[in-house]
């Protein structure tokens, strides 16, 4: 038999739906829904089923009735559509409205496209704007939000990592012929400051970088540093900032709220010096390599990462003078130190022509640590409590009991008279100070024999 093709077909006739298990049946198009409900009829005494599609068009409910579940939702699917699309609202609006609407889908494809130049489009904008003013204090304008990020991120700020930024200001400084402490401090302090902050500069913002600063442990005994220095690291990051607001890195209110974080507040700990007793104990106590820089230290009050930079052309034994050149100095600059006779008897067995004052190896980023820890093991051989910095605090006290001259001690020392007047006056006795100079090494074995002295030291 051969088969025929009909050139008519019959219009499709769509698949009876299953009837749903719960009430109401919702059929969903985007964010519209549109809801049947099955209901009861009766014609003649006779009960057969109803749904009843039910929805909104122009602010008013609009209910139609079915016998045939299949109808119901088939309707249903074809209101959804056309509300997503804006037809039903548009079918109850003024000539006017129309317009607006209009109006408003052709700046809407100009901004975002032809493609998204819709009526359900329009619905998620005014949601979302809807969102937004509710979480908007009372009479700001969605316009005063978009100003105020636009300063907060101009759309020609570079994004930098913190990184790139830290690179960048240690090399500034270098070229703009600041000493080379001051940038091996940069290095140290702001390296760690972006080890903590991996991510672009802009991003960081002042409540993290407080509670960062505040949180601040020891590296070596995992305790609270102390408050100077957390002082110390809050101020380089400011210069930081204020770096990166002139490169157009970050924006200005950042580098200002930066600058108004609170340091934290200082522990005014009393300041720990050594008796003359205990420091003849750690001299006894050291080996003979630190015993010159340690008597520097105790006797001239030299910083620890002075001390470890020094370079034995620099100890002038016959003019009695230590130079601390500006690029070892902590303040960048220059100044003389005495040497006292005590301290004399003890340079001369060990003087040289030059050569480095500090016989340990030490790491470029924590100069000074090496010899400290030689310093620290001494005085635990000599079984005397370690105080932090507690031979340039002997030395400033007991120098200030002798000359009666606080200016004069602060500039021998690199301290401002202020510092040394508030924190080390009053602090030792003439007594006590005479005791401290007068300590002198221990006569010389038969073996030693000391080393001839240039005429420059």
């Amino acid at each position: 038999m051969k088969s025929t093709v009909s050139l008519n077909p019959a219009p499709f006739q769509p698949l009876p739906v299953r009837l749903p298990k719960s009430w109401p049946h919702v059929i969903r198009n985007g964010d519209v829904a549109v809801k049947i409900y099955k209901n009861k009829g009766h014609v003649r005494g006779e009960n057969f089923p109803s749904f009843l599609l039910s929805y909104y068009a122009s602010g008013k409910r609009q209910l139609r009735r079915f016998t045939d579940f299949t109808k119901a939702s088939n309707a249903a699917i074809l209101v959804a559509q056309q509300k997503a699309q804006g037809a039903l609202g548009a079918a109850g609006l003024s000539a006017s409205d129309r317009v607006s609407l209009e109006q408003a889908l052709v700046l809407l494809g100009r901004n975002e496209g032809i493609g998204n130049a819709s009526a359900s489009r329009l619905v998620e904008i005014v949601r979302d704007y809807t969102a937004a003013c509710a979480s908007l204090p009372a009479g700001v304008t969605l316009a005063e939000v978009a100003q105020f990020y636009k300063q907060k991120h101009p759309a020609n700020m570079l994004r930098k990592t913190v990184a790139e930024v830290v690179a960048e200001f240690i090399a500034d400084r270098r070229s703009a012929g600041c000493s080379e402490i001051h940038v091996h401090d940069l290095e140290i302090r702001l390296g760690q400051f972006s080890r903590a902050f991996v991510l672009p500069i802009n991003a960081v913002s002042a409540p993290l970088v407080q509670k960062w600063i505040y949180g601040l442990k020891n590296q070596k005994t995992k305790k609270d540093t102390a408050a100077r220095t957390k002082e110390n690291m809050l101020r380089q990051i400011v210069s930081l900032f204020n770096f990166a607001r002139r490169q157009k890195y970050v924006p200005a209110e950042l580098a200002l709220e930066l600058s108004e974080i609170s340091t934290p507040r200082k522990q005014h700990a009393p300041i720990g010096i050594y008796t003359p007793d205990e420091m003849r104990g750690i001299l006894a106590a050291a080996d003979a390599a630190i015993a010159p820089a340690l008597a520097i230290a105790a006797f001239a009050g030299l910083r620890l990462a002075e001390v470890s930079r020094l370079d034995w052309r620099e100890v002038r034994l016959s003019e009695k003078l230590i130079v601390v050149g500006a690029e070892n100095a902590k303040t960048a600059a220059r100044r003389l130190v005495p040497i006292s006779d005590n301290l004399a008897a003890w340079l001369t067995p060990h003087a040289k022509q030059f050569g480095s004052m500090n016989p340990c190896d030490e790491q470029a980023e924590n100069v000074g640590n090496a010899l400290g820890d030689r310093f620290e093991r001494a005085a635990a051989r000599a079984k005397v409590a370690w105080k932090r910095n507690g031979f340039r605090h002997s030395y400033i006290s007991y120098r200030v009991a002798t000359l009666k001259d606080v200016p004069a001690v602060a500039l021998e020392c690199g301290n401002s008279p202020q510092v040394i007047f508030s924190n080390y006056r009053a602090l030792a006795t003439d007594a006590e100070a005479k005791a401290w100079f007068s300590i002198m090494p221990p006569k010389q074995a038969g073996n030693v024999v000391p080393l001839q002295i240039a005429a420059n030291g």
